[in-house]
């Protein structure tokens, strides 16, 4: 996504810091989530945030099953609005309408929280995830990704996601715990120029208040 217009105005995204408990998240033991954070970096506008109309399906068809988007509607709060089908058969019912809490055990539904709020304020964040043991619910341990967008208002509303686990889901619902800290990183400002083909771009956390 391209402006040619230059805008005078401070960017709420341009003061920027780095979180301590930032680090490198979508390992290759869960490639859809590198993918789609990979995707979600290509598409970053001036102020560092895509725009929900800028996500292309295509480039991430292998993926769509893991894929969902959700809605901002209160502070750490976010509403599924689109869902693929491997969220349908973690729940065993159609997760549209819902919280994104659903998925989630009581405890685990604070760090959602925390990290849905980073997100707000245009962080990426990630969680790693275990499903326990269960009668018919195999262990299973997941990785869920969160990435921030911007709605046609330009409002920062909407969340790209991505739960990708490992092993067969078993006898649904099945619900998670987080196994670690969240990780966050933030949307950086323009990112010209673009680094070398293979390095990583670095992402920094946002210093101050919502977009």
């Amino acid at each position: 996504m391209t402006d040619a217009q230059t805008d005078p105005r401070p960017s709420p995204f341009s003061q920027v810091r780095r979180l301590p408990f930032a680090v490198r998240a979508g390992t290759p033991e869960f490639p859809a989530v590198a993918a789609v954070q990979h995707h979600w970096e290509s598409l970053r506008d001036p102020r560092g945030v895509p725009a929900r109309d800028a996500i292309d399906p295509r480039p991430l068809a292998q993926w769509l099953d893991c894929l969902f988007i959700a809605e901002l509607v209160a502070p750490g709060v976010a509403r599924i609005r689109l869902a693929g089908q491997h969220l349908s058969d973690l729940l065993g019912m159609e997760p549209r309408g819902m919280p994104l809490s659903v998925f989630f055990t009581g405890p685990a539904r604070e760090e959602l929280t925390l990290a849905l709020g980073q997100v707000a304020q245009g962080a990426r964040a990630t969680l790693p995830l275990r499903a326990d043991r269960g009668l018919g619910q195999p262990p299973m341990d997941g990785l869920l990704g969160l990435m921030p967008l911007t709605d046609r208002d330009g409002r920062l509303s909407r969340v790209l996601g991505v739960l990708e686990t490992l092993g067969p889901v078993g006898r649904a619902p099945r619900r998670f715990r987080t196994t670690a800290p969240m990780q966050a990183e933030a949307a950086s400002a323009p990112r010209v120029p673009r680094p070398a083909p293979g390095q990583r771009p670095a992402l920094r956390l946002i210093s101050g208040g919502r977009a």
